[in-house]
This record gives C-alpha cells, structure tokens and sequence, in this order.
C-alpha cells in the first residue's frame, strides 16, 4: 500500500517542477525580449540619423554647388532635419548600448550631461538653420548650414566609432 503522504508529494513535486520550467522558459522570453528590444532601440537611433544625414547631404549638394540650389528643396530638408533633431536625444536610452552592431562609443552613455549639451546644441542650431532658410538668403543658409555641421562633427569626433 502506497503511503498518503507520498500520494500528497508527488503531485507537489510535479507542480513544482512544471513551475521551475514555466518560469526557466518565461525569464528565457525576457531577456530574448530585451535583447530584441535594444536591438529595435539602436535600429531607431540609426534610422533617425540617416534621416537627419539624408537631409544634411542635400542640402550640404547645393551649398556646394554639386547639386542646382533649390530654395524651397533646401528649407525642407533644413525643416526636417530641425524635426529629426528633436528626436535623436530620445534614441539613446539606457540599454541600448548593445544589442546589434552600433557606431555609438560606450563613453556616450557615461557622459549624459555633455550629450545633453550637443543634442540641445544640435536642437538650437537645426531650428536656426530652418529659419534661416526660410528667409530666402543663401549666404545665411550656408552659414547656418556649416553652425549646424560643426554640432554634429563635435559629436561624431567624440562619441562614434569611425
């Protein structure tokens, strides 16, 4: 005869062990998810600075004369790229330092007033370049143009790999 209190364990037992299972595969989705999520964060900031890059490469072309200056092309690209520059601080959360490949420095997540010092530089600047190209003066435009470059050089020489 079976004993009652070995009738009472074995299904504990059981429980407890599908529950070790449950919960081995449930942290397993976890930090899949979170991989998979830092992965998704860097695929953003990078989208977001080939957005912003896009926009510098036309109109950097016509400030340069190797594309026909377009006045009403030129303040759109400087209007997006004051857009874009609104949104590239919110692409570096914490975590996203890996996850997939990325140019990013892991300095850039150690010096979080600085960043925040260019990015807002990089805001101001962008918004300066939309007005003045707005204003219809190619000189000012240029001139603009090259304040706005020099915020993400500075950037790019410090913090991104080359």
């Amino acid at each position: 005869m079976i004993d009652p209190r070995q009738r009472t364990s074995r299904p504990r037992a059981m429980i407890a062990c599908a529950l070790v299972a449950v919960l081995a595969v449930a942290a397993l989705g976890v930090a899949e998810a979170q991989q998979n999520r830092a992965a998704q964060q860097i695929k953003y900031r990078q989208a977001a600075y080939t957005v912003l890059g896009t926009q510098f490469g036309i109109m950097g072309a016509m400030a340069q004369g190797r594309a026909p200056w377009d006045a009403k092309a030129f303040a759109t690209a400087a209007e997006r790229a004051a857009f874009i520059a609104t949104v590239v601080p919110d692409t570096f959360p914490a975590g996203s330092e890996s996850g997939a490949p990325t140019k990013a420095k892991p300095e850039i997540w150690r010096n979080e007033a600085e960043i925040g010092r260019m990015m807002t530089d990089l805001q101001s600047k962008t918004a300066a370049l939309a007005t003045a190209a707005k204003g219809g003066n190619v000189d000012a435009a240029k001139a603009a143009l090259g304040a706005a470059g020099q915020t993400c050089k500075a950037c790019h020489d410090k913090y991104k790999l080359d």
